[in-house]
């Protein structure tokens, strides 16, 4: 299996698949817990593909376990790969299209602002009243695209957060 290109989907498994890990799992985790699952689940992938101990036919290379541990590790990088995942439509297996959901398009200026916790935020389907939020330093890693993917904390739904960088 070739390895996918840094931060984007590969046709033949997902980083996902790579690490044994389910998308929803992640995506309900608060940021530590989730970081502590794809850490175990690293460890867990590299131990079951070792050559010693896996059959060649279902390894990964520790090339595909490091690169799916190092976007799934990252919330921002997991983020950007979860929406190449939706766009292109997943592997094509089960698990991406179940993983597949709505993503509402918004204008930053649309979004309430916290200044006691310097952050942006909006209310979720799922009940949750700050379910989007994020801050400053999330728009200047996106600020190059004018947009940023913001996940729910309690749930798979998404926002597509559009913004342009004025200089002053």
């Amino acid at each position: 299996m070739a390895s996918p290109a840094a931060g984007r989907p590969s046709r033949t498994a997902t980083h996902y698949q790579v690490l044994d890990l389910q998308p929803a799992l992640l995506a309900a985790a608060e940021a530590q817990d989730a970081s502590a699952l794809v850490k175990r689940a690293y460890r867990r992938a590299l131990l079951r593909n070792h050559p010693d101990k896996a059959t060649a036919a279902t390894l990964f290379t520790v090339d595909q376990i490091g690169e799916a541990y190092g976007v799934l590790s990252s919330t921002r990088r997991r983020q950007e790969y979860d929406a190449a995942l939706r766009s292109s439509g997943g592997a094509g297996d089960e698990e991406a299209t179940r993983f597949q959901t709505g993503i509402e398009n918004v204008d930053l200026d649309d979004l309430e602002f916290d200044d006691g916790e310097e952050r942006w935020h909006r209310s979720c389907r799922c009940g949750n009243d700050r379910g989007y939020a994020f801050e400053e330093a999330d728009l200047v890693e996106a600020s190059e695209d004018g947009v940023l993917m913001v996940g729910c904390q309690d749930c798979s739904l998404w926002l597509k957060v559009h913004f342009a960088v004025v200089d002053e």
